[in-house]
């Protein structure tokens, strides 16, 4: 290992960030003077199905912008997806964290042969172990959040979905919405209206109080862990996506209505309309709520849940 790269380590593992937007950016320009090719971050979606692409360093490679997927594999990201992009050499590693979770990958792709040595694959590796640490902290931090506001959410409970009432969700918004402030995470307010064949006259039935029970505990079950849901008014519920990039709410939408479908069955329909905002750019927590209640009504009301589904799934 040169002086340069033996340097470039040492500064990555002395380094103390704010947040993870922070590190990363620091991580990848480090990277930049000492590891050839093009650098790509990579974040997990939802289902840990796909690695999306969230910052890219260096040119060279076509088809490698941010929203680009990447397969992920065993040693990171699949050969297959990273051949298809014009790569000759790759190297990658996940930003793992203590439990061994995956949060992401870090990358270093070629389109020249034998382009990466040993010490290029240690410095990658110190940088995704440090990201995956920041990340994790971001976890945490959510997750301590989410029990402080279980904590006091006793008198701000709905009795009938067990879920945070109005007040008690909008306190959970509030602070992600810090938190997106702060840290640079980027989350997304979903709101969903709940219709049913009785609440068209402006009263509300028995049908209307299970539709609303169903379509909140599905809601609660289609969420990850870090995610906040809530009932925040008769018919409607919201949920805040920690973590999530606006590009990835669409299928997340798809997954709820389509087990909301499920659960339903032959029974009698439930349709659902969803409005998403992301919170980054909003002037305050009630102003995000704002956009996405308003965003939920658009259209002439509500829509059916394999409707909206399919049209989720395309966009």
């Amino acid at each position: 290992m040169d002086p340069r790269e033996t340097g470039a380590l040492i500064g990555l593992a002395q380094r103390r960030f704010q947040n993870f937007s922070e590190a990363a950016d620091s991580l990848l320009e480090t990277l930049t003077d000492v590891v050839p090719g093009v650098l790509v971050l990579g974040r997990l979606d939802h289902d840990e199905q796909i690695h999306y692409v969230i910052e890219v360093r260096g040119e060279g490679v076509d088809g490698l912008r941010r929203g680009t997927a990447l397969i992920p594999a065993e040693a990171g990201v699949s050969t297959e997806s990273v051949r298809s992009l014009g790569a000759a050499d790759w190297i990658s590693a996940p930003l793992e964290m203590t439990d061994g979770r995956i949060a992401g990958v870090l990358c270093a792709i070629d389109t020249e042969p034998d382009a990466y040595l040993p010490e290029h694959t240690a410095l990658l590796s110190v940088a995704a172990r440090l990201l995956g640490h920041e990340w994790e902290s971001v976890q945490l931090r959510s997750e301590l959040r989410r029990l402080r506001g279980q904590v006091n959410a006793g008198p701000s409970t709905d009795a009938e979905t067990s879920l945070p009432d109005r007040e008690g969700f909008n306190d959970l918004l509030r602070a992600e919405w810090k938190a997106v402030e702060e840290e640079a995470v980027e989350s997304v307010l979903v709101v969903c209206r709940v219709a049913t064949g009785e609440n068209g006259n402006g009263t509300r039935g028995a049908g209307d109080r299970l539709a609303v029970k169903l379509a909140a505990d599905v809601l609660a079950a289609t969420v990850r862990g870090a995610d906040k849901v809530g009932r925040i008014g008769e018919m409607t519920l919201a949920a805040v996506l920690v973590g999530c990039p606006v590009g990835e709410t669409p299928a997340f939408v798809a997954r709820y209505l389509g087990a909301l479908e499920r659960v339903t069955g032959g029974r009698a329909s439930i349709d659902v309309s969803c409005g998403v905002q992301p919170l980054a750019g909003t002037a305050t927590p009630n102003e995000a709520l704002d956009l996405a209640e308003g965003a939920a009504g658009d259209g002439g009301g509500p829509k059916a849940a394999p409707d909206l589904a399919a049209e989720a799934a395309l966009e």
